[in-house]
């Protein structure tokens, strides 16, 4: 799934599965995803609550509580090393410097009794070899970078709204210039104006420093301003994979289609939007053949027969649908 084919990629997921055992369950959180990225490009994973896209950048950081997850297989390539092989040292030599993540939920993500500029100073320090003096004036810098002033480096996390909580969150993300950026719903305890200004930030960055960023996010409007690429993942799969504006002008699975058609439309005249009807499975009893064959108003027999492979529609466009043709569009139409 390389939507960008110039040689070895910057990032490149292969078949990563990955499983978390509870209470005697066996949950199957991701199951042989792929999909690759170089420096500089933006990939949007999208799909409802428990798809497994948390999981997917944890699994890059390296970060799953093990137990209960456990990596079953597959492999995960930075600059052509696989880093599921890397020592634990290693690893942490790389999180921070050339991975980081800004976490969805600042509350846990924050030491409560470590003032805030002193969070963000100490990976400067760890990483940059730079003395604690350095270290200080660059934290404070990050943090006007994010719209906080820098006098409020010795303040504590109680001291923060949740949505400054959550710029401390993506300073600390982007303070050692990382070369890839997993995002994991960045703006959610934000509003609308700190939203387009984190996004601002996050974008000029990105840009200035040539980074690779994974965004995992519920709003399409987030994807459709700043991904090149989308991976729709539902159920621990990728069931539909392209560029931004494949995805946006082509919408092919009945899935991306229903998260579509859930969206309001400013220039449609309607009373009610149209909601993906059902839940998602159990990860626990996945269903056979398509798992969301039981929510898809299109389903066959053969559906629920056997695993969907994912299929080329032109392009970097991919599909995991038996019945696309007949459900998204007229039958015999296509795209390249």
């Amino acid at each position: 799934m390389n939507a960008n084919k110039k040689g070895t990629p910057f990032i490149e997921v292969k078949n990563l599965t990955v499983h978390y055992t509870s209470e005697g369950k066996v949950i199957h959180a991701v199951n042989n995803v792929s999909f690759s990225l170089e420096k500089g490009e933006t990939l949007g994973l999208v799909g409802e609550t428990g798809a497994g896209k948390t999981t997917i950048a944890k699994s890059i950081l390296r970060i799953l509580p093990e137990p209960p997850a456990q990596v079953d297989g597959g492999e995960i390539l930075l600059e052509g090393k696989n880093i599921l092989a890397l020592s634990n040292d290693d690893m942490r030599k790389i999180r921070g410097r050339k991975i980081s993540m800004i976490f969805q939920d600042p509350m846990t993500a924050l030491n409560p009794v470590m003032r805030i500029g002193n969070q963000i100073a100490e990976g400067i320090a760890l990483h940059e070899k730079v003395s604690g003096k350095a270290a200080e004036e660059k934290a404070k810098k990050m943090l006007e970078m994010v719209g906080i002033p820098g006098s409020r480096y010795r303040d504590y996390p109680h001291q923060f709204s949740g949505g400054m909580k959550q710029r401390v969150v993506i300073a600390m993300a982007l303070a050692c210039s990382p070369d890839l950026l997993l995002a994991d719903e960045p703006t959610t305890a934000l509003d609308v104006t700190i939203q387009a200004q984190v996004l601002d930030i996050i974008k000029n960055l990105q840009q200035e420093l040539n980074t690779a960023m994974i965004m995992i996010t519920h709003d399409l409007g987030i994807v459709a301003e700043v991904c090149d690429n989308v991976a729709v993942v539902y159920a621990g799969e990728v069931v539909e994979y392209g560029s931004r504006e494949e995805i946006f002008d082509h919408p092919w699975h009945p899935y991306t289609v229903g998260l579509f058609g859930s969206l309001p439309d400013i220039n449609s005249d309607v009373e009610r939007l149209s909601p993906i009807a059902g839940m998602p499975p159990d990860p626990s009893n996945l269903p056979e053949g398509c798992a969301f064959a039981p929510r898809c108003p299109y389903a066959a027999a053969e559906c629920r027969k056997a695993a969907v492979e994912l299929k080329s529609l032109g392009g970097t466009h991919i599909c995991r649908c038996i019945r696309q043709m007949e459900a998204v569009q007229a039958p015999g139409a296509g795209h390249n």
